[in-house]
């Protein structure tokens, strides 16, 4: 398939985490007839990022080349960096261009105010998981604004995991319990592994014993729209080792812990 061949050419501007994670969701989960360009302030950086991803994905020389060749175009930058390059950006872009920031905490108020009148505005808010085609994104447009670019959107990430469109005042919940959250269950996930190894098993029979647990437990909770509380009662028979491993964890507060990390991720993402 040749470049002209191609429905839809993405840009990505940023190739951090996210911007990393999402131009590998759409070369490996993606529509097959979409390319992307990437742009980054560290030119090699993004030279480097798009040589590794396949012939799909290029990168541009400067902020006017991506606008140039590309949209949408996906602002993958960090928080106090947005206001900066959208200012730039907005030099750049062609008439009825669509922008998506992927900012967390970033309204899309202040990002109207950075870019000015022309684009079409979108915000999402996508986790690590659309790497690898099992990510979740919340999709946000302006009130009042056409729906079309959200459509096309929306129809660009279906691939990458589950896609909502939710009102902007939920955003700092959703980064916190999809974007923050990967990184708590993985504080858990250690902590059982080590708990393995502490009771006797081996390290390298502990990692995947667990992971796969949780991949399994994971499919079975999608697979039930019933609340969490379902699967444990399922699983704690009476004087049984589940319910005295629960003990423990109720004595030592994990389920109010959890609460509070949500919640100081969400009050933190209010701050940005």
């Amino acid at each position: 398939m040749t470049a002209t061949e191609y429905r839809t050419t993405l840009g990505v501007i940023g190739v951090g985490n996210i911007g990393s994670a999402l131009v590998r969701g759409w070369v490996d989960h993606g529509p097959a007839d979409i390319s992307v360009v990437l742009f980054d302030k560290d030119g090699p950086r993004a030279a480097k990022a798009a040589a590794g991803a396949g012939s799909r994905v290029t990168h541009a020389i400067t902020l006017e080349e991506v606008a140039s060749r590309a949209d949408p175009l996906v602002v993958a930058v960090k928080p106090q960096d947005m206001d900066a390059l959208l200012a730039d950006l907005a030099l750049v872009l062609r008439p009825g261009q669509t922008v998506v920031s992927t900012a967390a905490g970033v309204t899309l108020a202040r990002l109207r105010a950075s870019i000015g009148s022309g684009p079409s505005l979108l915000r999402m808010m996508p986790n690590m998981g659309v790497e690898v085609g099992e990510g979740v994104v919340a999709l946000v447009g302006e009130e009042g604004s056409e729906s079309g670019a959200l459509d096309t959107l929306r129809g660009l990430l279906e691939g990458l995991g589950t896609v909502g469109v939710l009102p902007e005042q939920y955003f700092d919940v959703v980064t916190a319990v999809t974007g923050s959250g990967p990184g708590f269950l993985a504080v858990v996930l250690e902590g059982l592994e080590d708990g393995a190894v502490r009771a006797g098993l081996p390290r390298h029979l502990a990692r995947p014993f667990v992971r796969q647990m949780a991949l399994g437990t994971s499919r079975l909770l999608l697979d039930d729209a019933g609340p969490a509380a379902a699967l444990k009662d399922q699983v704690s028979s009476p004087g049984g080792t589940t319910i005295a491993g629960l003990a423990i964890l109720e004595d030592r507060g994990v389920r109010g812990a959890m609460i509070r990390a949500v919640e100081a991720a969400a009050e933190r993402g209010r701050q940005l």
